[in-house]
């Protein structure tokens, strides 16, 4: 307390009163509360999350950094020594579910084993470190450069699949050989690929989603919404592979399962913003988590560059590849007898054989669409693929299947409608006149689009 004398000497004006600034910086800095420990379930839960997605991401972050790509051969050759080794002397499995081939399933025996082992290494090293670093109050650092390395995983793989679609590759209009395949005969993925494929529209629509919510993700302020949005259009992919049999089902969980991580810190905030009706504070969105190095400007504007010529590397990589695969797509290297065709007249050994819808032998229909492959239909609508090498400078074609010897075929054309090919087939002189079927008139190619439609066609 202030001495007498000094109080009577301010109240008689004898002493000068000191200005606010003065006030300000003779007082004491507070300084802020320190944040709150997380709980040990918080603590155990995040350490677990951790170890489970950097094992799960890191092929993906490291194919991404260029110059260290080759890192991920060494990170796969592990684990294709480790997983099938679980798979023999864990699960007591032998044959193909025991060995890595070349399939475009991602659902196979070893990958589930594999997301098992993931799991398993996870928990194990949740309880090491738990034990290890058991007073720890908090994760808040790490939590940070976790979610970094989620958005900008989730971002690429958004981005991969999304230009696929932006330019229609991944979906494509239904082959001609698919024109004439009897609906029964697809398969739930044939129907999903078909329905997509028939609408490139849609396609372009699909695509740019999953491009935008990847585009969200990169930056802290949008991450939310990016992981929103993700996460939609992630869920709709969920409920597709498993409604249509696509053998994508843990590849796709997973990438759902890294949307709803990002969100998490969030669903309370929008639980009270949009069910509710509570107001909702600002979220903390941080700053980089450089550490010391956070105090200079250079390095934070440095970081912002690394950022920038990141991101303008994986666009341009996906847009000149989509666009170069795209003009490929759209403008085919159509081969010599490119077209569907109805077979008119099918002879065997001088016999002609009369079209028999009992008969597996005579072709029905055939489809040509791609260099090296003819696709037949026979009357019994049985289907068979062979491949197809075409000669140079001759009107030939070489017909294989399988380990079958190979079959050379003589190809003419006595008018602009017909085809007709002469060769030998498993020992069989086969003559074959061939009708081009205009794919113009299937319903599908020329129902189009109506913006008035008095009736619905629906067939």
């Amino acid at each position: 307390m202030p001495p007498p004398n000094y109080i009577y000497s301010l109240l008689m004006g004898n002493i000068a009163q000191p200005q606010p600034e003065s006030i300000a910086e003779t007082m004491p800095v507070a300084e802020p509360p320190a944040p709150p420990a997380w709980s040990l379930l918080h603590r155990i839960l995040f350490r677990f999350l951790f170890v489970y997605l950097i094992l799960y991401i890191a092929p993906t972050l490291v194919n991404a950094i260029p110059g260290v790509s080759k890192l991920g051969q060494f990170y796969f050759r592990a684990w294709h020594a480790l997983v099938p080794w679980v798979a023999i002397h864990i699960f007591h499995l032998s044959g193909q579910p025991t060995t890595y081939f070349v399939t475009g399933s991602g659902d196979t025996t070893l990958a589930y084993i594999q997301n098992l082992c993931y799991l398993v290494f996870a928990l194990a090293a949740t309880i090491v470190w738990s034990l290890v670093d058991r007073r720890r109050r908090d994760y808040r650092k790490l939590h940070a450069w976790l979610r970094i390395a989620v958005r900008y995983t989730l971002a690429l793989t958004m981005f991969g699949y999304g230009f696929a679609k932006v330019f229609p590759l991944q979906f494509r209009f239904p082959g001609l050989a698919k024109l004439i395949e009897p609906y029964g005969d697809f398969s739930p993925m044939g129907v999903l690929w078909s329905f997509m494929g028939a609408s490139t529209a849609y396609i372009i629509f699909t695509g740019a989603v999953e491009v935008t919510g990847g585009a969200l993700l990169l930056f802290r302020r949008t991450t939310t919404l990016g992981a929103l949005v993700s996460g939609a259009a992630l869920l709709n992919i969920v409920m597709l592979n498993f409604c249509y049999d696509v053998p994508v089902k843990i590849y796709s969980m997973n990438l759902l399962f890294e949307a709803i991580f990002l969100m998490s810190p969030d669903l309370r905030r929008l639980l009270d913003l949009l069910i509710l009706n509570r107001p909702a504070a600002p979220a903390d969105l941080g700053s980089l988590p450089l550490g010391p190095l956070e105090k200079y400007r250079w390095m934070r504007f440095a970081a912002a560059g690394v950022k920038l010529l990141f991101i303008g590397y994986v666009l341009f990589n996906h847009v000149n590849y989509g666009w170069k695969n795209y003009k490929q797509v759209r403008y085919p290297d159509n081969p010599p007898l490119y077209g569907l065709y109805d077979v008119e007249k099918f002879t065997q050994n001088g016999h002609e054989l009369p079209p028999l819808t009992t008969d597996a032998t005579r072709w029905r229909k055939v489809a040509v669409q791609f260099p090296g492959f003819i696709t037949v239909r026979a009357m019994d609508d049985s289907q068979r693929g062979f491949s197809a090498e075409y000669g140079k400078g001759a009107n030939t074609v070489t017909l294989s299947q399988g380990k079958s010897p190979k079959s050379v075929f003589t190809y003419t054309r006595p008018d602009a409608d017909h085809v007709l090919l002469e060769g030998t087939l498993a020992n069989n002189a086969l003559s074959i006149q061939m009708r081009k079927i205009d794919t113009s008139k299937f319903l599908l190619v020329s129902r189009g689009f109506h913006w008035i439609s008095e009736f619905p066609f629906n067939r």
